[in-house]
């Protein structure tokens, strides 16, 4: 809890030291590969930088999502040793979380391009069949590497989104700027 608190202050106070925003965005997601709906909260920065190509601002940020994957697999009992399966079946096993990172750069005055990379993972658990009985057969943790692209409209008090997701398909954002 003391870790986000201190990253939720340093990503509010180091665009204010450095003359930038900052921003805070809701993203709604559905399709891609987990083909649900998904939320993800993001937090970051706007700033002036003599980096960018033509003397405009970059956005860094920071984020936290989930996907509903949840299958409800049936209650089961781990098999016996040496048991036959037939009907193997895998479920996801409770939701998919994720962080990832963003980044932007000003393509006209308050258009953002964006991109981003994060890491999600996901529980599955294999469940067979043998003597009329359901059985755990097998229990794991996906893991994956999404990426994101999109576009951003940034304003004073006011930021929306959109874009695709790798993981969580076509996505709509919504936020404060500040």
């Amino acid at each position: 809890m003391r870790k986000i608190f201190f990253a939720v202050v340093l990503m509010a106070v180091i665009p204010c030291i450095c003359h930038g925003a900052g921003y805070a965005l809701f993203t709604y997601g559905i399709g891609g590969e987990i083909d649900e709906s998904s939320y993800a909260i993001e937090l970051g920065g706007i700033y002036l930088s003599n980096l960018h190509p033509t003397g405009g601002a970059l956005s860094f940020g920071l984020g936290v999502g989930i996907g509903d994957t949840d299958e409800n697999p049936p209650s089961t009992a781990t098999a016996p040793s040496g048991t036959t399966f037939r009907n193997l079946r895998d479920y996801n096993d409770g939701n998919e979380q994720e962080v990832f990172l963003s980044l932007g750069a000003e393509m006209v005055p308050a258009i953002y391009a964006v991109v981003g990379i994060g890491y999600s993972s996901q529980d599955e658990v294999t469940v067979g069949v043998a003597d009329d009985e359901m059985f755990e057969v097998d229990s794991e943790t996906k893991h994956y590497v999404p990426w994101m692209v999109g576009v951003r409209y940034v304003r004073e008090f006011f930021t929306v989104g959109v874009g695709y997701h790798a993981r969580r398909g076509v996505t709509a954002s919504i936020g404060i700027a500040f």
